[in-house]
């Protein structure tokens, strides 16, 4: 081969890679602390789902798997800098807030969707007036974006100009957008029967992006496109041409040509791949920690990270027991206080934070999402935990009656043995030797618990229908308690132990059916986000917190420090203020 044709070559791969990596007309640049240099554009970054993805629509469905996937198809309108949590533009370019914080105008920045159609004030009207406030889409944000039982209404002032018009001061508005992904509406609006007259199924929007859809279909905003979904084995995405982020040294994001999601359920193989480098970067748990720790010690080429948990999306693992148990003694038996009491009590949380964690975890009586440095975070609250301490829970037991029989199991009144079971999934380590632990524990008081192990997404589907006795679980949290009020908020789908608190038909709380105590907590969550200081929020939150503890509906076990190991060869990975500060999109292979 010539040295003239060697040069034509380089000419055209340099060409080419300019034209694929022109500039949007009207970027974003991302945040410095994002970056330790400008990155290198090529190859593939390979993550791993830990379970099949439902759906690629991201109010349709509840599956972890398809929120992680739609995180790199789509944008909110704001978006939160990782480090800092400050508020930044993304699909807005900036906003105008009125005096009295009841409006809100967004300017919105011209781009387009990765089927080449303009974005426009169109899309941001159908997502938030119409798919998030679909009851019946399974993802639906309908409560975030209701204050005082009124919904934020957006209206369009022009094509690039939309407001939103709120009841009254609303102080998590922002937090919510940052998690609210905009939809294109040129291709989803048939699916639903304001925009269809053919759509007779009210849940039909459900339906929408199922993981048959062609990838073409499915059209988004964010930094990758859905390239290709072989069931079991990938989810592989690719760049998208038409993303509007630039570095902070004018080059386009992202600088992977794929991210390439392997789908992988058990954390050994996990970890197998992880070392033998088909796998970028991976959270960890803590069994694993100690392994990685010495072969990075030892000279392997990654390298693996130790911090506290910030407490935003961050999985702390709670113990809850169905209030509308089938079982008419269970059910009578975990509405009763003192049970619960006795339940916390003969919980072992060092032996779960020393044996299970190895030490990787902490409890200081938190509660989900509002840990030491939360300006929502309560002491008081933490304060009312209740220690390890079989013989108290002994004492209650025996208070109420529940007899010790022959064969060291408690009976009920009519002689039926106090038994029930502990669902969780069965391919996490941490769920099961939690779970063992208890077991063994609650048989020292007398009390038969059977261990049910259940793959993640039936367990899942099990939970939020309460087909269950008991339940070893955890929800990703939020800085901000209002963004899971659908969660530890009486009236709602996914208040899974007192599921009869909301009607299944009209999800509309049923006040009658809901505990002293959790009409209160439903206030707390009502006043809490319609209030638009952070200490008149803090103290609907507080009060919250401080009937949790005393009434413990949910027993929490610990919060895991977050554990990842990351190879060596991924750029613009570090820590920054004890925050990891990485992105899809702004990694890159050195």
């Amino acid at each position: 081969m010539s040295k003239k044709f060697l040069v034509i070559l380089m000419i055209l791969s340099v060409l080419s890679f300019i034209v694929f990596a022109a500039l949007p007309s009207d970027p974003f640049t991302e945040a410095s602390n994002l970056f330790q240099g400008p990155g290198k554009y090529g190859g593939t970054l390979y993550l791993v789902l830990g379970s099949e993805p439902q759906s690629w629509n991201y109010y349709g469905t509840l599956s972890s798997a398809a929120y992680t996937v739609d995180g790199q198809l789509f944008s909110p309108l704001v978006q939160a800098n990782p480090i800092t949590n400050e508020v930044e533009p993304a699909l807005a370019s900036s906003w105008d807030i009125s005096s009295g914080g009841t409006e809100v105008i967004f300017h919105l920045r011209h781009v387009l969707w990765s089927d080449g159609v303009p974005f426009t004030a169109d899309d941001v009207l159908f997502t938030f007036n119409d798919v998030v406030m679909d009851k019946n889409a399974l993802g639906n944000e309908w409560d975030e974006y209701t204050i005082g039982g009124t919904p934020i209404k957006w209206v369009k002032i022009n094509n690039y100009t939309v407001a939103a018009l709120l009841p009254k001061p609303y102080g998590p508005f922002f937090t919510a957008l940052e998690k609210s992904y905009v939809l294109p509406e040129h291709i989803l609006a048939n699916y639903l029967p304001q925009y269809n007259s053919k759509v007779t199924d009210p849940s039909y929007y459900n339906q929408a992006w199922t993981v048959n859809t062609s990838p073409d279909q499915i059209v988004g905003t964010g930094p990758y496109v859905l390239y290709k979904y072989i069931p079991g084995q990938e989810v592989i995405l690719k760049r998208n041409p038409n993303f509007w982020e630039v570095d902070p040294y004018g080059n386009q994001l992202p600088y992977f040509n794929e991210v390439d999601f392997l789908i992988v359920k058990d954390p050994q193989t996990q970890l197998a791949m992880f070392q033998s480098g088909q796998i970028s970067w991976l959270g960890i748990g803590a069994s694993q920690f100690p392994y990685l720790k010495q072969k990075q010690l030892a000279g392997a080429p990654f390298s693996v990270y130790n911090l506290q948990s910030s407490g935003n999306a961050t999985p702390h693992p709670f113990i809850t027991f169905n209030f509308d148990d089938k079982n008419p003694n269970l059910k009578a038996l975990f509405r009763n206080l003192q049970f619960r009491e006795a339940m916390e009590y003969a919980l072992d949380r060092n032996e779960i934070i020393n044996e299970v964690y190895n030490g990787l975890a902490n409890f200081t009586g938190d509660i989900p999402a509002v840990l030491p440095g939360n300006v929502f975070y309560d002491p008081e609250a933490s304060s009312l935990a209740r220690n390890f301490n079989l013989q108290a829970a002994n004492g209650i037991l025996d208070s109420l009656g529940l007899k010790m029989g022959p064969n060291g199991v408690r009976q009920f009144p009519d002689g039926q043995p106090v038994e029930f079971t502990l669902l969780t999934w069965n391919d996490s380590p941490t769920m099961s030797g939690i779970a063992v632990i208890y077991q063994k524990d609650l048989q020292k008081v007398g009390i038969k618990l059977n261990l049910q192990f259940l793959e993640f997404g039936v367990t899942v589907n099990t939970v939020i229908a309460g087909n269950f006795d008991a339940c070893l679980f955890s929800w990703g949290d939020a800085l901000d308690p209002a963004m899971r009020r659908p969660i530890w908020s009486p009236g709602y789908s996914l208040y899974v132990n007192h599921l009869s608190t909301m009607d299944s038909k009209t999800h509309t709380p049923l006040f009658d059916h809901m505990m002293w105590w959790e009409k209160i907590v439903y206030n707390d969550f009502a006043e809490g986000q319609a209030q638009m200081t952070l200490a008149e929020r803090a103290q609907y939150y507080y009060q919250w917190e401080e009937i949790y503890a005393t009434e413990i509906p949910y027993i929490f076990i610990a919060v895991p420090n977050t554990l990842v190991a990351v190879q060596n060869d991924i750029g613009n990975f570090f820590i920054s203020n004890d925050q990891i500060a990485a992105t899809t999109y702004t990694t890159y292979l050195k």
